[in-house]
């Protein structure tokens, strides 16, 4: 987490980036402002629901949270329109599921023409060689665990 607002060299157009990665969505901040993580906290807690709305729309199929999480987690990143129109999205709406998590390795890893080591760490890193916990793996947790089973009723306990 970045507190301190910069400009990120690696974005597209080159936006000021500050807290997890939030550029303009709450209006124009000046390289150099700075910010207490619970303001970062604050404003992640604002922007994932927007951008959980906008991945619901286009998904045809029920995805396990963690699967769905991996795509929303995509969207902060790259923008829901972007994951809206990605293979992952594609091949999970056709029902399959785990190609779809496949489908992370290697999309959307580069900027400004080249590849990104942190991209391709952020998507399948861990095909990679980087031990950190990717999108591609935490969508495959979610095909593992399977769909969150119904809760029972109060009668049926």
């Amino acid at each position: 987490m970045d507190k301190v607002a910069k400009r990120d060299m690696i974005g597209t157009g080159h936006p000021v980036t500050y807290c997890y990665g939030q550029t303009n969505e709450f209006g124009v901040v000046k390289v150099g402002t700075r910010f207490t993580k619970q303001e970062c906290d604050e404003k992640l807690a604002q922007s994932l629901p927007k951008y959980l709305a906008k991945l619901d729309a286009c998904l045809k199929v029920e995805l396990p949270v963690k699967t769905k999480a991996a795509l929303l987690d995509a969207s902060y990143n790259a923008g829901t329109g972007a994951v809206c129109k990605s293979p992952m999205v594609a091949k999970m709406n056709a029902g399959k599921i785990a190609a779809g998590c496949d489908a992370f390795d290697g999309w959307y890893v580069r900027s400004d023409g080249q590849v990104r080591k942190g991209l391709v760490a952020r998507r399948a890193g861990e095909k990679h060689g980087d031990h950190r916990k990717s999108e591609r793996a935490l969508c495959l947790e979610g095909v593992d665990e399977g769909l969150p089973k119904p809760a029972k009723k109060w009668w049926q306990r």
